[in-house]
């Protein structure tokens, strides 16, 4: 019972201890890092409604950007955000974007013939006996159509 005892009393002490540690550890923290000043916390609050009033900006021009036709890089939208001067007149920006959809509608018919053209080939033997022949007539085929030609070619769905 002794024994018992015994170690209540040094487990109490031990906590006592380390309640002391952490009383001390935390006002060592408070003198290292201590409270800013009034004039600390004015320059710290002016700087967050900065912060704030540059994200509001940055938040409407990417989203008019999004919504409207003004086609935006980033990073005209950052340098209006920090209040940089930005040319809204400037369309350089739709030129690309219009490019890529081209591209696109470009490459999506072409990859539709060359496919239903290659398995008409295939299908009437042309693929086998003369390989070279079918891929020079799919190729000029699918690129008239893929420019936009309307053209009835082999194997069209």
């Amino acid at each position: 019972m002794r024994k018992i005892l015994k170690f209540i009393l040094y487990l109490i002490i031990a906590i006592i201890c380390l309640f002391i540690l952490l009383i001390a550890y935390w006002k060592y923290e408070e003198l290292k890092n201590p409270a800013p000043t009034s004039e600390e916390r004015k320059i710290i609050e002016e700087n967050q409604s900065n912060i704030k009033e540059r994200n509001e900006r940055l938040y409407t021009c990417l989203r008019d950007n999004k919504e409207t036709s003004l086609k935006l890089k980033n990073t005209e939208c950052e340098a209006y955000a920090d209040g940089g001067k930005v040319d809204f007149n400037d369309d350089s920006g739709k030129k690309d974007i219009i490019k890529n959809l081209k591209s696109k509608d470009y490459d999506q018919r072409y990859n539709k013939c060359y496919t239903e053209m290659t398995v008409a080939h295939s299908k009437r033997g042309l693929l086998k006996s003369n390989i070279d022949l079918s891929v020079k007539v799919r190729n000029s085929v699918c690129k008239a159509y893929a420019k936009g030609e309307e053209l009835n070619y082999e194997g069209k769905r």
